[in-house]
């Protein structure tokens, strides 16, 4: 069983961001807690619940806790629970936070505050008063592309020497600078990767790890990949690596997570669409998923 503080040294391996499945028009919490359990079965170190591949943004607050707890009740404390718990509302994101906390998560990821546009001060500020008032530990999420402002690298290194800020998941795109959080940041902060397709280059850089997509669909295999750079094979790592990229490529497609869903129902794991304002892919992206899948077998 997982101890209810999180560490840095919990995020060491292969954390899946879940899709929110849905029966039509409704959150399926029993496809849900079957995605959970893939995760368990695979060994996968953690789940991220309510993130950007579970469409946080177009879920009501009842839907957000009941999958809180079910991911919770699901992982029965054999994995680490993250939610996703950030927003553009400072106030918002702590009660989100707290709330997370009392159904039992064991973490959250708060990510930048996207339409606002913060300056590095008012990030400073945001983040700092998430963490003194969360009860669970803190992981940045820096996506600048979906958020339009960036946590720069000298706050990030700042913000790790805060005690209950134990990590940052890095989806900027930018290899040197997460080698450089990676090889200035206190021992007690974990930098974690938040791009598939650049999981392996960070850790060659530094990075313990990743919160990932495709591991939705290939958890075994995004753990084989991730254990083999942990244990400094990279060779072997490389071979995963280029082994998934004909499927990573075509999950880049279009606005995740909605490569990911028509991926997921295409191997028979029915989770339904994305939800409005998202769009279900085009045809040219559903044939190069296909496409990809047959070409990379057994995903088991």
């Amino acid at each position: 069983m997982l101890r209810k503080k999180l560490s840095s040294s919990h995020l060491q391996g292969v954390i899946t961001a879940l899709v929110t499945p849905f029966d039509k028009t409704k959150v399926n919490l029993v496809k849900f807690e079957e995605l959970v359990q893939k995760a368990v079965e695979a060994d996968l170190c953690g789940i991220v619940p309510l993130g950007t591949t579970g469409e946080s943004p177009a879920l009501s607050t009842d839907e957000r806790h009941a999958l809180i707890q079910r991911a919770i009740d699901a992982a029965d404390g054999k994995l680490a629970v993250i939610v996703g718990t950030g927003t553009n509302n400072t106030k918002t994101t702590i009660e989100n936070s707290r709330v997370a906390a009392q159904l039992g998560a064991d973490a959250v990821l708060i990510v930048t505050p996207y339409y606002n546009k913060p300056t590095p001060a008012g990030l400073k500020r945001h983040f700092t008063n998430v963490a003194n008032s969360s009860p669970l530990p803190v992981i940045l999420y820096h996506i600048p592309g979906r958020c339009g402002v960036g946590i720069p690298a000298s706050l990030v290194l700042e913000l790790g020497k805060h005690e209950n800020i134990i990590g940052v998941k890095e989806a900027g795109g930018d290899v040197w600078r997460s080698g450089e959080i990676a090889a200035n940041a206190p021992g007690n902060f974990a930098v974690l990767s938040g791009d598939d397709t650049l999981t392996l280059p960070l850790m060659s850089v530094g990075a313990t790890g990743t919160i990932s997509v495709i591991s939705n669909i290939a958890p075994k295999l995004t753990k084989s990949m991730v254990d083999f750079a942990l244990g400094g094979d990279f060779i072997n790592a490389m071979n995963i690596h280029r082994k998934l990229s004909p499927l990573l490529g075509s999950l880049s497609l279009e606005t995740n997570p909605g490569p990911i869903k028509e991926a997921m129902n295409l191997i028979g794991l029915e989770v339904g669409q994305v939800r409005p304002p998202l769009a279900n892919v085009v045809n040219s992206t559903k044939k190069a998923i296909s496409k990809a899948l047959e070409n990379l077998g057994d995903l088991q």
